[in-house]
């Protein structure tokens, strides 16, 4: 059988750590699970079933659809993946930035440190899809729709609440021209996520100077003044920048609108607590021009006043939160919303474009 490939540019740093959390490698099994999450949102977008393999047993003849290509207990993955660099001297780099918390934590009494960190690259990621068994047309087709729309809209990988796993397609070989695609709807699915509860935004966020003089005049927020302790690191914001062609806002972007939700309890729904993820993902700016970047903001069970407040405060919001002086604010010299997509759209896009077949088992 036919290996098949995927050329990707890595847009922000790229996280894939492993089951304790270290990203000291880049792991296919990181990669796979990221491709299997959103996969799954698509599936069950599109009518499909999708179970939880850690609380629900898949297996038998009539697995479910995601199952069917990922694999379960007694079931393997029909694919096998291997991740490679490409490209002239091609090497990976591990960048560790850091930014202070804005408040002490609560129950230290004391300002932490959050890690703008993953691996980057000048080169080219390569994935490569090894076929262990026959996969069928319809499923080749979903995986290609599933790596579109982490390239145009999320991110691949983990740790995409704070920043990483924006990807541009550079070169794809995937099989393709496949207009039909068969689906399972008899067995058990989980319910979230699931893309028709998806929200996406694109900011596009334009400087009154060069980023790269705006880094070099220490002008963005790194920490609170009184976190004495703080090391600063600016050599960092100029590797990211310079070298990788990313601004490290990410958590400036998740400060900017967290606040946007006052009831403490809702705000740790949506974007997550100790032990509980985030429904909201965020980018760090990644590279338009000399003095432009875009960010993404996209989740899923979020809902419409939620939504609102972010697609209408992130401007004002962003102001107070990415500058070290208020009076560096200027330097911000416009915000706006350049791209907007609802999960819904997209699953109504594939539909009029393929031939979705539902089989209920009967």
């Amino acid at each position: 059988m036919k290996d098949y490939t995927v050329k990707i540019k890595p847009l922000t740093p790229l996280w894939t750590g492993d089951a304790n959390r270290r990203g000291n490698a880049v792991r296919e099994t990181g990669i796979i699970g990221s491709l299997r999450w959103w996969y799954e949102a698509l599936v069950k977008g599109l009518g499909g079933t999708s179970c939880d393999p850690t609380d629900i047993k898949c297996n038998g003849e009539n697995h479910c659809d995601v199952c069917e290509l990922f694999g379960c207990t007694g079931w393997a993955r029909k694919f096998r993946l291997e991740v490679s660099l490409e490209g002239e001297n091609p090497s990976w780099e591990f960048l560790d930035g850091k930014i202070g918390t804005r408040r002490k934590h609560n129950k230290v009494k004391k300002f932490l440190v959050r890690n703008f960190s993953g691996f980057v690259t000048k080169g080219l990621i390569v994935i490569t899809f090894i076929p262990l068994r026959k996969i069928e047309l319809s499923e080749w087709e979903l995986l290609n729709r599933t790596l579109n729309i982490i390239e145009d809209y999320g991110a691949l990988g983990a740790r995409t609440s704070q920043g990483n796993g924006v990807i541009k397609i550079v070169e794809n070989n995937l099989p393709v021209k496949q207009n039909k695609i068969d689906l399972v709807t008899k067995g058990k699915s989980v319910d979230q996520p699931i893309l028709k509860d998806f929200f996406f935004y694109k900011f596009r966020i334009k400087f009154a100077d060069t980023i790269e003089n705006l880094i070099k005049l220490k002008v963005f927020w790194t920490h609170a003044p009184l976190h004495n302790s703080f090391k600063e690191n600016w050599e960092q914001w100029e590797r990211a920048w310079h070298t990788y062609e990313f601004l490290p806002i990410a958590f400036h972007v998740r400060d900017a609108i967290r606040p946007l939700i006052k009831d403490k309890a809702e705000r740790h729904k949506v974007f997550g607590e100790c032990g509980k993820g985030s429904r909201v993902f965020v980018s760090h700016g990644y590279k338009i021009d000399e003095k432009k970047v875009e960010v993404r903001i996209f989740g899923y069970g979020v809902n419409e006043e939620i939504k609102k407040k972010i697609k209408n405060n992130f401007n004002r919001q962003l102001k107070e939160k990415l500058f070290q002086e208020n009076e560096c604010i200027q330097k911000l010299k416009d915000c706006s919303l350049q791209k907007e997509k609802t999960g819904k759209e997209i699953i109504q896009e594939l539909k009029n474009e393929l031939e979705v077949v539902l089989d209920d088992g009967t």
